[in-house]
């Protein structure tokens, strides 16, 4: 599994400045992932983008620019994602306890609660190999 973070308020598809922005995902991507390497085994890739201030971006639109960034970096194309999770949340409203943050490399962690404190925007982004036991029907 890899992970990273980005404290840039994520684009949507429609967005005419994403050029710049990919370019910040695949620096994000190289500080907190080492490798060389690129994925060929089918993967899921989660995005869940924690804000401070309003938005009307939506989960879906927001995903698609980050794996299209990621392509050539971390895999060759992003059809290698076959499951896609995205999600967006207000730290204005949410309880950071309910977060179980023990999964992720603790690089990471560390940062996620740095940033918790002095971020407007924080988004996760992780890619890793696709199990059968991941698709899930009903509630999680």
């Amino acid at each position: 599994m890899k992970a990273f973070l980005s404290n840039k308020k994520p684009k949507s598809m429609q967005s005419g400045t994403k050029s710049k922005y990919q370019e910040h995902l695949k620096d994000a991507y190289n500080k907190y992932c080492n490798s060389d390497e690129f994925e060929v085994v089918p993967l899921y890739g989660k995005a869940y983008y924690f804000h401070k201030e309003s938005t009307q971006l939506d989960a879906d639109n927001m995903s698609k620019p980050i794996w299209d960034a990621l392509e050539g970096l971390a895999y060759e194309d992003d059809s290698i994602i076959k499951l896609r999770h995205a999600g967006i949340v207000d730290l204005r409203e949410t309880d950071l306890e309910l977060f179980d943050l023990s999964s992720i490399p603790d690089n990471v962690a560390n940062s996620f609660l740095d940033m918790i404190g002095s971020e407007k925007h924080i988004l996760y982004i992780e890619l890793g190999k696709l199990r059968n036991d991941m698709i899930v029907f009903g509630e999680l």
